[in-house]
């Protein structure tokens, strides 16, 4: 009778363990999801489309993410979450909670550097919080100055609350003013010559 006891409850504890679903599973389903996903919103404009054709790979990496925090496989599914909410999306609040998430989780991996610049770069760009943006962009080079994206992330720094001719060098702006002058004059004498 014991045997037969411990026979069953071994069953058991086997078969509630079936029906769990795996860090690498909802990760597959995320990138099976993702793909096909892309596939087709390459051809759509609209954003609640675009939205509604990505929800389900967004699920399955924020299933990896909330169920199997510590899974390797947690850091790539969060990263790629902020991804979608970024590119395919276009939600910037909600791209930089996951970017900043990632940033804040996994401060030495490879695309940290990636998801602290961008945080900074949203939050300046697409949100013109630029206090939240110059916090960014500074722990961006100090955790990271001699990253690729230094350079950038300096330029974005500097460039903070400033209008876009100001960026400019001014022997750019005089060449770029004469060059449109230049342009007219050209199109005005073309137009003389071959009336309509």
């Amino acid at each position: 009778m014991k045997r037969l006891c411990a026979l069953a409850l071994a069953l058991l504890v086997i078969l509630s363990g079936c029906g769990k679903r795996t860090a690498k599973d909802y990760f597959s389903d995320a990138e099976k999801e993702y793909k096909a996903a892309k596939t087709v919103g390459d051809t759509l404009r609209d954003r609640s489309a675009m939205a509604t054709l990505f929800q389900p790979a967004l699920e399955s990496y924020s299933k990896v993410v909330q169920e199997y925090p510590n899974d390797p496989l947690a850091e790539r599914a969060l990263f790629m979450t902020a991804t979608i909410r970024n590119n395919e999306m276009r939600d910037p609040e909600k791209a930089v909670v996951a970017y900043k998430m990632y940033a804040e989780k996994y401060p030495d991996t490879k695309q940290a550097p990636i998801a602290t610049f961008l945080v900074g770069y949203l939050y300046h760009n697409d949100l013109n919080q630029i206090d939240s943006a110059g916090t960014w962009y500074r722990r961006f080079l100090d955790r990271y100055p001699q990253h690729e994206m230094a350079v950038s992330a300096q330029f974005e720094l500097s460039s903070l609350g400033k209008p876009p001719d100001e960026l400019l060098p001014a022997d750019s702006l005089g060449e770029q003013r004469q060059g449109v002058a230049e342009g007219n004059k050209a199109k005005k004498a073309g137009a003389r010559q071959h009336p309509m």
